[in-house]
C-alpha cells in the first residue's frame, strides 16, 4: 500500500493501553518519500482527535479536502509509526501549512529530549 506525507486516513489503532489513542479513526501520514516506508509495511503518523484540548502539540486540521467531516486536531505527542495494514481508507489531505505547523511541533518535542 502506497501512502504519501500529508494523506489522512482511516486507521485502526486497536486497544488502547494507557493515555494511547485507539480505535479506529483519523490518522495523519508524516513520512516523506525518502524513506521507504511502505516497502516495510509501515506508516509514520498521529491519530487525529476531535476533541480541542488546547494543547500546544495539537494541531488543528479543517474539514474540507482532508475528508474529515468536523474540525479535528492532529496529536504530536502520539506520534508513532504503524502497520500499513491498519490503514482501512483514505480520507483526503493537507494543505501545506499543516504539515508545516505539525513539523514544528514534531521538532519542538524532539527538542527536550
Amino acid at each position: 500500500m502506497k501512502t504519501f506525507r500529508g494523506e489522512v486516513w482511516l486507521a485502526d489503532y486497536g486497544e488502547p493501553v494507557g493515555r494511547e489513542q485507539g480505535y479506529p479513526r483519523p490518522a495523519l501520514i508524516l513520512h516523506g518519500s525518502r524513506f521507504d516506508m511502505d516497502r516495510a509495511g509501515l506508516a509514520v503518523a498521529v491519530p487525529l482527535t476531535s476533541r480541542d484540548r488546547g494543547y500546544p502539540t495539537h494541531v488543528e486540521v479543517a474539514p474540507g479536502p482532508s475528508g474529515l467531516r468536523q474540525t479535528s486536531w492532529a496529536m504530536g505527542e502520539q506520534l508513532r509509526a504503524i502497520s500499513t495494514s491498519r490503514l482501512q481508507r483514505r480520507l483526503g489531505e493537507v494543505d501545506a501549512a499543516v504539515l508545516d505547523r505539525m513539523t514544528l511541533v514534531l521538532r519542538h518535542l524532539l527538542q527536550m529530549l
